[in-house]
């Protein structure tokens, strides 16, 4: 039970502060439990910060196998890619933005290794999703890597947009505009 509630607490302490900025013992007092306990669950901060990290990315993974299981149209996945990429950013948009543009010094090397390639495995299973696609003749012949970083990173800076900007636009405006961006570019049209 303290882990979870540790995992809560950190989330946002990141969230907040960035990862530099943050201090495990902010996240112990919010999580309300002993810096030992703290210290017995995740030995140091850059260990917690890669668990949360990786919890979220295999949680929108998760997400997006199941829909692929589900039978959908290729549309409707795209539409729930969007959806689970933009929960992903804004549910917990400070994780996000440190990893896909913060990470840089004071990340332990190693944890900071397992991050770089945790992106680039779930770019290229965004790509697999769109190359499926294309093999039905579904897409256009497009380079599907390219594609899933371009898909990623465009949501990735419209949800930090969002986050400053929320009066501007709804959330259901900002996933309709994207999924019409990316249907149009890579979905074939009749006559094609």
């Amino acid at each position: 039970m303290s882990k979870e509630k540790i995992i809560h607490a950190a989330v946002d302490v990141f969230s907040e502060n960035g990862y530099h900025r943050a201090s495990m013992d902010e996240i112990a007092l919010r999580a309300n439990v002993a810096k030992g306990t703290l210290y017995y669950h995740f030995p140091g901060k850059a260990q917690l910060f890669k668990t949360l990290v990786v919890e979220g990315f295999q949680e929108v993974i998760d997400k997006i196998r199941a829909d692929l299981q589900a039978n959908l149209t290729l549309e409707e996945q795209i539409r729930r890619i969007v959806r689970h990429n933009l929960d992903l950013f804004l549910e917990s948009s400070g994780l996000a933005h440190i990893v896909f543009n913060e990470l840089s010094n004071g990340i332990d090397q190693e944890v900071l290794e397992e991050l770089k390639n945790l992106r680039i495995d779930y770019i290229h299973f965004l790509a697999e999703v769109l190359e499926e696609g294309k093999q039905e003749g579904l897409l256009r012949d497009v380079n599907c890597k390219l594609a899933a970083a371009g898909i990623v990173g465009m949501l990735d800076s419209a949800a930090n947009y969002f986050m400053s900007n929320r009066h501007e636009l709804s959330r259901e405006h900002m996933e309709r505009f994207f999924y019409t961006i990316i249907t149009s570019g890579l979905i074939m049209t009749a006559g094609e």
